[in-house]
């Protein structure tokens, strides 16, 4: 029972987390579209799934997820490309993590995956899901408003190659970098929490 407890704290503790950290920090960044904002929540969730394992990590997406679609500005569009993005990259991070043999380079290998699977779901959400909805909801299918939004990118953007630039020069760097950045800070704040969360049991 002490240990339920605690993870019910802890479960919640990373869920505040995640949201604060969903709106604080939160920044575009140069060279890329200003709709993509950088911010860290992800960073509480895998350590979520780390810590607790992959289901309480998958728990801490759908509240974050939650918490953000009372407050959407995009018909809840972008909330719902962030739960799978969450979800699937939470559950490679804890998932590799537990079947790595290697278990001392297990986080940082398991990071690496996480980071991949971030950067390929992002792709898949923003190509089928994402700029699709934002056209038809926003634009009325007209794709011409995106493509001004769009002038960042190297060279022309027209209507026949929008998308494989927008995918080429904004949403697999984007991705990228962000996903370095949480897996780097991930790598060194887990094992902290582990031992506080391990020595409390």
């Amino acid at each position: 029972m002490k240990t339920n407890v605690k993870k019910l704290v802890l479960m919640a503790i990373l869920a505040a987390m995640s949201c604060v950290l969903y709106y604080f920090p939160k920044f575009p960044l140069p060279f890329f579209p200003s709709f993509l904002e950088i911010n860290f929540s992800m960073l509480p969730i895998l350590i979520c799934g780390f810590i607790l394992g992959w289901k309480e990590g998958i728990a801490v997406v759908f509240l974050r997820f939650l918490v953000k679609l009372l407050q959407t500005h995009t018909a809840g569009v972008g909330e719902t490309a962030d739960l799978f993005n969450g979800i699937v990259t939470v559950v490679v991070a804890a998932i590799s993590m537990n079947l790595l043999k290697d278990k001392k380079h297990a986080v940082l290998m398991s990071l690496g995956l996480a980071s991949l699977a971030w950067i390929i779901t992002g792709v898949v959400a923003n190509y089928f899901y994402n700029i699709p909805q934002y056209i038809n909801l926003y634009f009325g299918g007209n794709v011409e408003p995106l493509l001004g939004m769009l002038d960042v990118l190297p060279g022309e953007v027209n209507k026949g190659n929008y998308m494989w630039k927008y995918i080429i020069f904004a949403v697999i760097p984007f991705n990228m970098i962000i996903s370095v950045v949480v897996s780097i800070v991930t790598y060194f704040v887990e094992k902290r929490i582990r031992v506080l969360f391990e020595e409390e049991q």
